[in-house]
């Protein structure tokens, strides 16, 4: 049982038994004598109430006639006056005439308008509901064969009592016609009503829905508590139910004969108050303030402890006051659950955080890198030329021979180096070659014996003999090195890594057994790499993220989570693609190539040509060691060198001399005027050399002008052989592109 009924069940108990004893006693005294009078004084007023009332629906009925009969509303009807009731049923309107409501349908009950006043005065139309309520009354109206027909009821609902009519439209002079419509109004009888209503009574007035019968009598007298009598005038419809009461508080007159009586009366009711008075303490107190305190203790003890320590609060029964405690648990609940999600987001933004730190690494290394690397790679230039010149110097049996081979193999090294560090910093297209997929296999397995892989044993099978691939060297190897650094990890370096190298014709001869991996790939051969290893395989819930940037299960300062997402990203460029086969035993990853296209676009070019003897070159590098080293070596090839600074200085040199340059060698990066403006320039002459560009920044020139202005495209540092067979292949004269990576 709710504490709230338990509270008016104890109020009216106590209160009604001591007042119901005095009330009794000052009954027996002021009854006898005044009943009689007050009864006849009560059934006069409440037949004047009546007749009012009635006043007031007759009226109501009179205009609703008034505007039924009227042509404009017959037009309306039929269609010849569309702004009736916005002209008839203003606000203004339906105020002056008492309406609040006012509703039109046509001779098939169909509704044409309405209109009514919302609580702030507002026109608006009448709800549906009520609507369908006043459609059974018009269609009495319209199917009666009387054409003067009303209707005058009453109607109650839960908000209050409404006077309404229903009267046909027709024009007056049309006695013997149908009615072409039918007119209702409604008047609210709300408090504004009732209290104009009590000032022409000139009593207090009010209604009453609750038993409007009484057992069939029209006008009754109740007793009030307070000595007094109330009138009971039940109201009925127009089928003569009845809808309501209209209560009358009838003048006591008599009243001051009986005041000795009522003192009596009021001794009595005190003395019953004081008994419920403490009554009612007592039982308050046993049966609510002592658990409000439970409950206030509780909450305090939650409060000290703080919410997330586990208490909770306890109240014993079955009312509001238990389920308050419940809601305060579910409270508390919710709390906690918020606290721990809050604490989970708080560690997601801080691993946000440190993958953002580590993307910003990685974009300082690759600006880093781009800031060194010009310098970085003249020095390589330069360094190999004057290798190079050293070598030739030396006849091959001498014993410094092989080296500065040696020598010069590391400064190719270091050229691989640089351009990994390049690819790491920023998403550079391959330079494709044809290369030997067998041969990068055992170059990256002796780089990985220093330690990379611990104490791992790698273990080649190569099952295909063609395994000849269009791929940057240096990518592909950085791949490669990321797969076995992490197969290395897994078995915490200690264990087997399987490397195999097949091939596989897409489609397959069943197309439901595909390759894992191979769903975007075109048809056609492709050599697959699988690398194994012998580890407890990847956890099922991270398989769906292994290649996402910055995931990664190593421990804090052991890994990025960038290597395999890097790595798919150049099996992507080389328009492959990596698998994965997941098991208990270990991690399998399939690295899928196609084969060589053995075209020009990639090969290397070696078309012989004529010496340079004899043969103008202007030879364009803002390095000084750069320009001695590589002039040198052209001059022993026989080629006629003009050294320039900058672009600035070689175009004064190329455009002010006279002097005919069969090829200009420049590099990309200089003061004043860089390789790019340079060969603009020359290409604007009446006839323009060939412009070889050799630069380590060759990835910052667009694509389209390393077509357009450039016979040849080096990337520094440059193998003097291969320096000596692309000047050698220039055809003379023509814009011929040969482009090399």
């Amino acid at each position: 049982m709710k504490l709230q009924y338990k509270a008016w069940a104890l109020v009216l108990v106590v209160v009604g038994l001591c007042a119901g004893a005095a009330m009794l006693g000052a009954r027996h005294i002021i009854t006898a004598s005044f009943a009689e009078i007050e009864t006849d004084n009560a059934i006069q007023e409440g037949e004047r109430a009546r007749r009012l009332f009635d006043q007031q629906l007759q009226a109501l009925g009179a205009t609703a006639r008034d505007y039924a009969y009227w042509g404009d509303a017959v037009d309306y009807v039929q269609g010849r006056k569309p702004h009736f009731m916005q002209e008839n049923f203003e606000v203004g309107n339906l105020g002056y005439l008492r309406i609040s409501e006012a509703i039109v349908f046509d001779a098939r009950c169909r509704l044409l308008d309405s209109a009514s006043l919302d609580a702030q005065s507002q026109r608006v139309p009448v709800p549906p509901d009520r609507i369908e309520h006043v459609r059974r009354l018009v269609a009495e109206v319209l199917a009666s064969p009387d054409p003067n027909v009303m209707i005058r009821t009453l109607r109650a609902d839960a908000s209050g009592l409404d006077m309404m009519v229903v009267a046909a439209i027709h024009r007056p002079e049309a006695q013997t016609q149908a009615p072409v419509g039918a007119m209702v109004m409604v008047r609210r009888f709300d408090a504004k009503e009732v209290a104009r209503f009590s000032e022409v009574l000139m009593m207090p007035a009010r209604l009453n829905f609750e038993n409007p019968e009484h057992g069939g009598v029209n006008v009754h007298v109740v007793p009030l508590e307070d000595g007094g009598q109330a009138l009971h005038a039940v109201l009925k419809d127009h089928r003569e139910r009845p809808v309501g009461e209209l209560v009358l508080t009838l003048n006591q007159r008599l009243r001051e004969q009986g005041i000795n009586l009522i003192w009596q009366g009021m001794g009595l009711a005190a003395m019953a108050g004081v008994l419920a008075s403490i009554l009612l303490v007592f039982l308050l107190d046993r049966l609510l303030l002592r658990r409000l305190q439970a409950l206030h203790g509780d909450l305090q003890q939650v409060t000290a402890e703080g919410p997330g320590a586990g208490g909770l609060v306890r109240v014993a029964g079955k009312d509001e006051l238990s389920q308050l405690a419940e809601g305060i648990n579910r409270l508390l609940a919710r709390v906690r659950a918020d606290a721990r999600a809050q604490q989970q987001a708080h560690e997601k933004q801080e691993a946000l955080q440190l993958q953002l730190a580590q993307s910003q690494k990685t974009e300082a290394l690759g600006r880093l890198t781009g800031g060194i690397a010009h310098d970085f790679n003249n020095s390589l230039a330069a360094i190999t030329g004057w290798i190079r010149l050293a070598s030739e110097d030396l006849d091959s049996s001498h014993p410094s021979h092989e080296s500065l081979q040696q020598a010069l193999k590391s400064t190719r090294y270091a050229d691989g180096l640089m351009r990994q560090l390049l690819a790491f910093g920023r998403q550079s297209a391959p330079r494709l070659r044809r290369l030997h997929w067998s041969a990068l296999i055992e170059e990256t397995r002796q780089m990985v014996a220093s330690g990379l892989t611990r104490d791992c044993d790698l273990e080649v099978h190569y099952e295909v003999d063609d395994d000849e691939v269009d791929a940057d060297p240096t990518q592909l190897q950085q791949v490669l090195v990321n797969l076995l650094i992490n197969a290395a990890d897994v078995m915490k370096g200690r264990g087997r890594i399987d490397l195999t190298l097949t091939a596989i014709v897409l489609p397959t001869a069943d197309p439901l057994d595909r390759p894992p991996g191979t769903a975007g790939l075109p048809d056609g051969r492709y050599l697959v790499l699988r690398v194994r290893d012998h580890g407890p395989g990847i956890a099922p819930e991270h398989l769906d993220r292994v290649f996402d940037p910055f995931f990664t299960t190593k421990a804090k300062g052991r890994g990025t989570g960038l290597g395999l997402s890097v790595a798919q990203g150049i099996m992507a460029r080389h328009h492959g693609t990596i698998g994965l086969v997941n098991s208990p035993e270990g991690a399998c990853f399939l690295l899928y190539l196609p084969e060589s296209r053995r075209d020009a676009a990639v090969a290397p070019v070696t078309s012989p040509g004529g010496p340079g003897r004899g043969r103008q070159l202007l030879f364009v590098d803002d390095d000084q060691s750069v320009r001695h080293a590589w002039s040198a070596l052209l001059e022993r090839k026989g080629w006629q060198v003009t050294r320039s600074r900058d672009g600035e200085e070689a175009w004064a040199q190329y455009s002010q001399t006279g002097k005919h340059f069969d090829v200009v060698l420049t590099d990309q990066s200089m003061p004043r005027l860089d390789g790019v403006g340079l060969a603009q320039r020359i290409r604007e002459t009446a006839s323009p050399s060939p412009v070889v560009l050799m630069s380590g920044h060759v990835d910052e020139v667009d694509a389209d002008l390393l077509k357009t202005l450039f016979a040849a495209v080096l990337h520094k540092p440059v193998d003097p052989g291969e320096l000596d067979s692309v000047l050698q292949g220039l055809p003379l004269g023509e814009g011929v592109v040969v482009t090399l990576y």
